[in-house]
């Protein structure tokens, strides 16, 4: 284990330990209000969202989410387009994923409209729209973020995909392009007015990307203009945070995103439970260690243990983001093309942090840091 003391005592020089930001908080979150949430005429066990993320939120990650108590989970961005020239080569849902949503991505009325028609036809619960997506690549087709520039374009959008479609209709939306431009409160109102079931708010501009603080009033004002579902987005990392943005905002439903990476837990909850009994801390190592591993079994079983390898170094990173050493351990990862020395690796990396640090065996209290 001497390379891990060499990279502990490296790390140490560079920052405490102590200030680290972990994201992983094990709790039980109970549902705001005791409630299950509707959507259109979707009816959801509980009013936890798990955010689409590109990359990340492919099969094996939403079966994992779903298997922690999840509400309802969205596929990664779906491009409208590719859709309809590939269809089901370019999405599959599996009959064990449901509920489930599809976020699609574009900016042409029609092409929303027939993809949005074909991943119903697919078995889509509810389908999606991305009109919030800062990425330039993304922006530069004129969708995503780009489209809240244009009210009447969203209008059309809207019109058209609602018109096609009978399944729940949502938006996920952001405060607006930039400082000068914040139009959540139009946008969400011409949605209102076009027919949708619910929107999602992330309340940060296309400017700001994710930086700065989410601002969680929007999603309140929004909430009082609007007799939609309003479901709020943006710095929930922690169960404190999911109770937090409830209580300020009076949203019907939140969405997890960055808050679930390396930390699934964040949807295990007890409908019984108490909203004032809120007890987290952090998982153990054991625990970690039991969920890369059944992780790994999920990705493996979907994509084969080649491609499972490459997929769960990220979110080894993520499992394993603020423990000791863990800078060095990270460097190592990339390097790592086998399971079985992936594997012995992570097992020798958990072996060192409970020799140096046997308080990390058993769970913390939580740490209420924003960490994204």
């Amino acid at each position: 284990m001497e390379q891990w003391n060499d990279g502990f005592e490296e790390q140490e020089r560079k920052r405490s330990f102590l200030s680290a930001n972990p994201i992983f908080h094990y709790s039980t979150i109970p549902i705001f209000h005791g409630s299950q949430m509707r959507l259109g005429s979707l009816q959801l066990s509980n009013n936890l969202v798990l955010a689409p993320m590109s990359g990340i939120t492919d099969y094996p990650f939403r079966q994992l989410i779903k298997e922690m108590g999840c509400g309802l989970v969205i596929t990664e961005m779906v491009s409208a387009e590719g859709l309809i020239r590939k269809g089901e080569a370019f999405l599959k849902i599996r009959k064990d994923e449901h509920p489930v949503s599809v976020q699609l991505f574009g900016s042409d009325p029609e092409v929303l409209a027939e993809a949005a028609g074909m991943a119903e036809a697919m078995g889509a619960d509810a389908i999606d729209l991305n009109m919030g997506c800062p990425a330039k690549q993304i922006v530069m087709i004129g969708a995503g973020a780009d489209l809240m520039r244009f009210p009447e374009k969203v209008k059309g959008i809207l019109m058209k995909v609602r018109k096609k479609v009978k399944t729940p209709l949502t938006i996920k939306i952001r405060s607006g392009w930039d400082g000068k431009h914040i139009n959540a409160l139009e946008i969400s109102k011409i949605g209102e007015d076009c027919g949708i079931d619910a929107i999602s708010i992330h309340p940060r501009t296309r400017d700001q990307g994710f930086r700065g603080r989410a601002d969680w009033n929007l999603i309140g004002e929004v909430k009082k203009m609007v007799h939609i579902p309003i479901i709020g987005n943006g710095d929930v990392t922690t169960p404190s945070f999911v109770k937090k943005i409830f209580e300020e905002t009076g949203c019907d439903g939140v969405m997890i995103g960055r808050g679930a990476l390396g930390n699934p837990w964040i949807f295990h909850f007890k409908n019984s439970m108490p909203l004032e009994r809120d007890q987290a801390g952090s998982p153990s190592l054991e625990e970690r260690k039991n969920m890369i591993h059944h992780h790994f079994s999920l990705i493996q079983t979907h994509y084969g243990e080649k491609e499972a390898v490459k997929k769960i170094r990220k979110h080894v990173y993520w499992y394993t983001k603020g423990l000791p050493s863990c800078a060095f351990f990270h460097s190592t990862l990339s390097g790592l093309r086998e399971k079985a020395a992936l594997f012995e690796a992570i097992h020798s990396y958990f072996d060192f942090v409970q020799e140096r640090n046997p308080c990390h065996s058993s769970k913390s209290k939580e740490n209420k840091s924003v960490t994204g």
